[in-house]
């Protein structure tokens, strides 16, 4: 459990700079009224990431100690099951035409972003199960 808070903190720590600095560069280059008619608000996009990433890490954690030869399968499983919800989040954004591509083009960077924690926190978890293995 407390690898699990550890890399939370981290994600938190990744989201809340992210965030920041994202909103402070719609700001400056006045991107920031596009957001009103968006289908959804820039912290929404966070918050969404923020919690099928945090799901992802407690269920990396806690089957890397149990059954850490099948790691690999649960991250996959985890990635196709955040994969399914980012698309009904936002399968009505994609319906519409180039006009919302603003709200298309920062979700996938959000979601890239994200993506690229989970990848690092099942990597870490991976080698941390392999070290213990080979002692």
């Amino acid at each position: 459990m407390g690898k699990a808070l550890a890399f939370i903190g981290q994600l938190a720590i990744l989201a809340l700079v992210s965030f920041g600095l994202h909103f402070l560069l719609q700001s400056i280059t006045k991107h920031l009224p596009l957001w009103d008619s968006a289908y959804m608000q820039l912290w929404q996009i966070y918050a969404l990431q923020f919690l099928l990433s945090a799901l992802l890490i407690f269920a990396v954690v806690g089957i890397g100690k149990s059954m850490p030869q099948n790691l690999g399968f649960l991250f996959l499983g985890f990635l196709t099951l955040k994969l399914i919800i980012n698309y009904f989040a936002i399968s009505s954004a994609l319906k519409t035409s180039t006009a919302d591509d603003f709200f298309k083009y920062n979700f996938l960077a959000v979601f890239f972003l994200f993506m690229i924690f989970d990848v690092y926190v099942t990597y870490r978890v991976l080698n941390q199960s392999h070290s213990s293995e080979n002692k």
